[in-house]
């Protein structure tokens, strides 16, 4: 059904005790080449190069949704970031909070927290340092990406990008729907604020599906050059 989804806030992910399995990072594409791995940004060149890494079980869940996805069409999935260095994420953060505190100076740093989070997540609970988020979408056979009524990581419209949005025509709620329903059903949270961004095992994840603690907490990962 189309209705909308609440957004779980950043006082609910905090309160979520960090647990941590010590679970490997893999390629994204280890269990399924087929997968589409291609970043939106080049943040990561100095830790992992071009290649995304996520947990091995992440890995393991996205390989079985593609299968799934492609053996009833001609789609794939592509993902467009996986495991992010926390240096990354706390300086998105920093540069972000700094920006609404100028026009939001009245608000107290909790309140400015929280409002950042909005926007990019506060350190402490993002999923991608701990490589249990994705942001990912659909792209057809010729590699073209399916009509998601935005771009991921456009943040023009901050309305929009909400999965549940209004004034999406029908083809694009349809194309949301797929790519919702079909990365649930692997036991991905997804995050109703960004209709591209999932994940397994962080806090965000163990929040959504009522679980005592996350799986996995931030790591700092980087590929040994040789």
């Amino acid at each position: 059904m189309w209705q909308k989804r609440r957004i779980i806030t950043y006082q609910e992910i905090a309160a979520i005790p960090t647990g941590e399995n010590k679970e490997s990072l893999v390629d994204v594409c280890h269990y399924d080449p087929n997968i589409i791995a291609r970043y939106e940004k080049n943040d990561m060149l100095l830790y992992t190069g071009k290649r995304i890494f996520v947990r091995d079980t992440v890995a393991r869940k996205l390989a079985t949704a593609n299968k799934s996805l492609t053996k009833n069409s001609k789609f794939r999935l592509r993902v467009a970031y996986g495991y992010r260095h926390p240096d990354i994420q706390k300086k998105y953060f920093e540069q972000k909070r700094t920006e609404l505190r100028v026009s939001r100076p009245s608000l107290t740093d909790g309140e400015l927290d929280a409002l950042t989070h909005n926007f990019i997540a506060v350190p402490s609970v993002a999923g991608h340092p701990t490589g249990g988020a994705v942001d990912v979408t659909i792209v057809d056979a010729a590699g073209k990406e399916l009509d998601m009524g935005t771009k991921i990581a456009d943040f023009k419209n901050a309305e929009r990008i909400k999965t549940f949005a209004k004034g999406l025509s029908n083809k694009q709620k349809r194309n949301r729907l797929l790519l919702h329903d079909i990365l649930v059903r692997e036991g991905f949270a997804p995050f109703y604020g960004e209709w591209w961004h999932f994940s397994y095992g962080d806090r965000e994840w163990a929040c959504f599906y009522g679980k005592l603690k996350s799986i996995y907490s931030p790591l700092k990962f980087e590929v040994r050059k040789k």
